[in-house]
């Protein structure tokens, strides 16, 4: 199985040592969802379980409670408000259908102004981030603070005051731009999903995936994979979401070919199933 790894990202589907808990295979807390979004998070956390996270903390709207408690009962629950205070974990992935409210950039701002830590950016914490930064020049991490973005096209123009156009026209050099400007390591996604690292010196274009992962709910899958495996990989957040990319796009070329309805919930058993076959 393993030899379907692309090389380069071998290094990220070592064996759980025999010792392995909950919390030294990586934690993650998702911060997301709205009255109009109630689920975003939810699948952002199934994800994160997916891909290996030894506890999936969700601080998500009452409203999100019925799904999280169906889907993934282990997990726990935090009420979303503007006051309160996420669980502290390995990585926090932030933005799934949160909005763009006063109350959302209230929440993000919280969590992000001189915070340390692993941060993944989805969604709606990217148009709030651009809102904030996307025709300036960019966003200055805190020190100790690590980021991945996670735009597709039209989000990456935002954070950048650019056309749809010149992203499409020239896909590196926006990904590259974007780390210049936000010192994060970015993930472009579409056909061929650029990773770059936040030094802008590694890059990896994704080569799995296909046309029936254009479906809601696929960005919001992805991010919680890439928090999983950053939060037990521990390290380089460039090899962590390059590996999730390709495991993501991977597992629904499995079930592509296995004639299967790639739906959200069968695309995140998959991972699992994957990550499982990977012995990771």
């Amino acid at each position: 199985m393993k030899d379907l790894v692309p090389e380069a990202l071998r290094s990220a589907f070592a064996a759980r040592p025999i010792n392995a808990n909950k919390y030294s295979v990586g934690t993650v807390t998702v911060v997301g969802g709205s009255g109009h979004y109630i689920h975003a998070p939810v699948i952002a956390g199934l994800g994160a379980r997916a891909a290996g996270a030894g506890l999936v903390q969700l601080v998500v709207p009452d409203a999100s409670r019925i799904a999280a408690g169906s889907l993934i009962p282990e997990a726990t629950f935090t009420k979303l408000t503007v006051t309160c205070v996420p669980p502290p974990s390995d990585v926090t992935v932030i933005g799934m259908g949160l909005g763009v409210s006063v109350s959302a950039e209230v929440i993000v701002s919280r969590l992000l102004s001189g915070s340390r830590g692993r941060f993944v950016l989805d969604a709606d914490a990217l148009a709030i981030l651009a809102s904030w930064y996307g025709r300036t020049d960019g966003y200055d991490p805190a020190k100790g603070q690590e980021l991945v973005l996670t735009p597709h096209e039209g989000e990456a123009a935002k954070l950048l005051g650019w056309t749809k156009e010149q992203v499409t026209k020239d896909r590196y050099a926006t990904a590259r731009e974007i780390v210049d400007r936000y010192g994060a390591s970015v993930v472009l996604k579409g056909p061929r999903t650029l990773v770059v690292s936040s030094d802008g010196k590694k890059c990896y274009e994704n080569e799995t995936g296909n046309p029936f992962m254009a479906m809601g709910g696929m960005g919001d899958l992805l991010a919680g994979v890439i928090g999983a495996r950053w939060a037990y990989l521990k390290g380089d957040p460039f090899l962590a979401a390059a590996s999730s990319v390709w495991l993501h796009a991977a597992s629904s070329d499995a079930l592509v070919a296995d004639n299967v309805d790639p739906s959200i919930v069968n695309t995140a058993s998959r991972i699992g199933s994957m990550r499982t076959r990977l012995d990771i």
